[in-house]
């Protein structure tokens, strides 16, 4: 029989009470529970790592500020592995990312301030051009520059699979085609990558965009 799964209460307390009845700072009590309503959602509700920081504002009455804070927070103290953590985030990311198909360059919406960061030091250390907005969530960044660094984290066949689809959809004369059949092959790349990268980012990628 398979073990129960942990419970919103059971992981709060293990994490709660870890060093002793009242140790916990406010401030990690605040990022754990954040982290624990994204993992397990409010109500039946389902994970709210899949929720906009907009969105979890308004249904926790809190600024939209301090979700990101807390959420960047949360993810670094109770998230696990912070690699996990942000190579899942940016698969999330990749799995909704849209096409400039007239530049050929990818669009990736990241609210979540660890993978965004995460993902500008990648491009950097890689010496990958990136179009970033200030105070925006968009990041822009060329086909190549993406591949270069997914090509160093992920599954290299999954990745060689992505990258012939991908050029085979630029040969589409319709823009609208190749942006359509971008999504689907950005779907199907993150669905096999984060099964190679293991339970980890599996559980990241499933808690924000789902699996199947």
């Amino acid at each position: 029989m398979a073990p129960k799964p942990a419970t919103f209460a059971d992981e709060f307390l293990e994490n709660y009470l870890k060093f002793g009845l009242g140790s916990m700072p406010k401030s990690d009590i605040d990022a754990l529970v954040m982290a624990l309503l994204d993992r397990h959602g409010l109500g039946g509700s389902g994970p709210l790592a899949s929720l906009s920081n907009q969105t979890v504002s308004e249904r926790l009455r809190t600024p939209v500020a301090k979700v990101k804070k807390l959420r960047y927070e949360a993810a670094l103290k109770f998230g696990g592995r912070v690699e996990d953590q942000a190579m899942g985030r940016l698969l999330a990311a990749l799995a909704v990312a849209t096409l400039e198909p007239q530049e050929d360059r990818i669009c990736l919406i990241i609210e979540d301030t660890l993978a965004k960061n995460w993902l500008q030091g990648q491009l950097k250390l890689r010496q990958q051009i990136f179009d970033h907005p200030f105070n925006s969530e968009l990041i822009r960044v060329s086909a190549h520059g993406l591949f270069a660094v997914l090509e160093t984290l992920f599954d290299k066949q999954q990745l060689a699979a992505f990258m012939k689809g991908y050029e085979e959809a630029r040969k589409t004369q319709s823009a609208a085609e190749r942006v359509k059949r971008f999504k689907a092959l950005a779907r199907q790349f993150v669905e096999g990558a984060a099964k190679a990268a293991g339970g980890g980012v599996v559980a990241v990628v499933k808690a924000h965009v789902g699996l199947p």
